[in-house]
């Protein structure tokens, strides 16, 4: 129905609230106030950029920073609400309608945001940060089934990934699948596996057995049953992270691997959890160009919220 210049009707409290939570701005345009909705709607929309940002870097208030940028977002949702309420409420009971108070001109303005916010997820996924849900235990207890974390695409623009490195690639086995693993050797590195001892370059790597309680918030079942094992740091040069040795009747993928160097472009992984998982001893070296990039950021853990944040080693 067109709207005819000079109409009058009065402006309902409810319609702008709702508006307001369809999108922060939307019920301030529908009370008369373009201005004001427009800058409300730009304010709700410029932290989700500085959150991407911050996590580019590796800063010591990072998440000060996006923890702020979260509560600051929601103060504008918030305020937003409460003040289309206010300004729809004390409204004239004659408002005349305006050009712009067109059902299809809000649908056109939350397209816009909506292809906005779209473009920007797609934009970040391609070439930033992508987000992944970790279904299995093959890095357990790093990564826990039904974690969430964030792959940084940056990390290796412009170096290669080092050793302790956990990445995530294309697994060679079926290309629509993503694998996640830990880097233990890098090009060059001759690499050798026996009895769940790994050898690098002619090296055994030393474990530091730790204890059994820093599983507690963290003890997961397979197909019923309590896995059980034990947990150790594995110091590989400089790098220093947890694996998990599983126990019976966990412990059927534990693989050796013949000494062989790492070729050229390639890299060698293994999963945290050693003997329930299937990785380089499997599959052999994984090329570099399958990577996709670096694990770096529980955003939703599936167990102990303790673990959010940067991927621990």
């Amino acid at each position: 129905m067109a709207i005819e210049m000079g109409k009058t009707k009065k402006r309902k409290p409810l319609n702008a609230i709702v508006l307001s939570l369809i999108m922060p701005g939307l019920g301030h345009v529908y009370c008369g106030r373009i201005v004001k909705g427009l800058l409300l709607t730009f304010l709700s929309s410029i932290f989700v950029p500085i959150i991407l940002i911050t996590l580019m870097f590796d800063v010591p208030i990072k998440m000060v920073i996006i923890g702020m940028s979260i509560l600051a977002s929601l103060a504008v949702a918030i305020m937003a609400i409460i003040d289309s309420y206010y300004v729809a409420k004390h409204a004239k009971l004659n408002y005349e309608l305006k050009e712009y108070n067109r059902w299809y001109v809000y649908l056109l303005l939350i397209l816009i945001s909506a292809g906005g916010s779209t473009e920007v997820a797609s934009n970040v996924k391609s070439n930033y940060f992508e987000a992944f849900r970790v279904p299995v235990a093959a890095n357990y207890p790093t990564i826990v089934p039904n974690d969430r974390f964030l792959a940084n695409k940056l990390a290796y623009r412009s170096k290669n990934p080092k050793r302790g490195d956990m990445i995530v690639f294309i697994n060679p086995e079926n290309r629509r699948q993503n694998f996640i693993k830990r880097v233990v050797a890098v090009a060059g590195d001759t690499i050798e596996i026996k009895d769940n001892e790994v050898h690098v370059n002619n090296e055994k790597l030393e474990i530091q057995k730790l204890p059994q309680k820093m599983l507690d918030n963290i003890r997961i079942k397979i197909n019923g049953k309590p896995l059980e094992g034990d947990v150790f740091y594995e110091i590989n040069g400089n790098a220093k992270y947890k694996i998990f040795l599983a126990k019976p009747p966990h412990d059927k993928l534990s693989h050796d691997f013949a000494k062989t160097t790492v070729p050229e472009h390639h890299c060698f992984v293994l999963g945290d959890n050693r003997n329930f998982t299937r990785d380089s001893r499997h599959v052999g070296p994984i090329p570099l160009a399958t990577i996709k990039g670096k694990a770096d950021y529980l955003y939703c853990p599936s167990k102990d919220w303790s673990r959010f944040g940067k991927i621990s080693k």
